[in-house]
């Protein structure tokens, strides 16, 4: 397949589902020697675990998204209730981050940082007290940290 076949395919597969086939030159056999050669070394890095490796020494930042739902058990006492649907427990030190919106936009997104721990399947109830609280209708959360 020459340089303009190949561009005119590239071209149309963009616009379309087209499918290109050419034939091997002389060359492209020795690439795909050295292709089978990076799919090894690949397949072998997908067992390191973090910059140190599999002998330690490396970080890994977990992030989990929590379930999150605006409660009310009091009339005029709001509350945030975070649960835990991830397969994995949140620790005492993974900084939990939980966002909540409110009707006409006032005030804007409030946010708030408190930390773990919260068990797998837990139930977390964050009081809101700030300006706007009885007017929050959504939120968000999740929880980050460093192993």
């Amino acid at each position: 397949m020459n340089m303009k076949n190949l561009l005119l395919c590239s071209l149309l597969s963009s616009f379309t589902f087209v499918g290109c086939i050419g034939e091997p030159l002389d060359g492209d056999l020795e690439t795909d020697d050295a292709s089978d050669a990076v799919e090894a070394v690949g397949e072998g890095a997908e067992a390191i675990i973090g910059p140190g490796g599999e002998e330690g020494g490396g970080t890994i930042t977990r992030k989990v998204n929590l379930s999150c739902e605006i409660t009310y058990p009091s009339i005029f006492n709001p509350h945030a209730e975070i649960k835990n649907t991830s397969s994995e427990a949140v620790p005492d030190y993974a900084k939990i981050t939980l966002t909540v919106t409110h009707y006409y936009g006032s005030p804007g997104p409030y946010s708030r940082t408190f930390y773990g721990p919260l068990a797998k399947g837990a139930k977390k109830l964050v009081p809101l007290s700030h300006p706007g609280a009885l007017d929050a209708y959504g939120c968000t959360a999740k929880a980050t940290w460093i192993d």
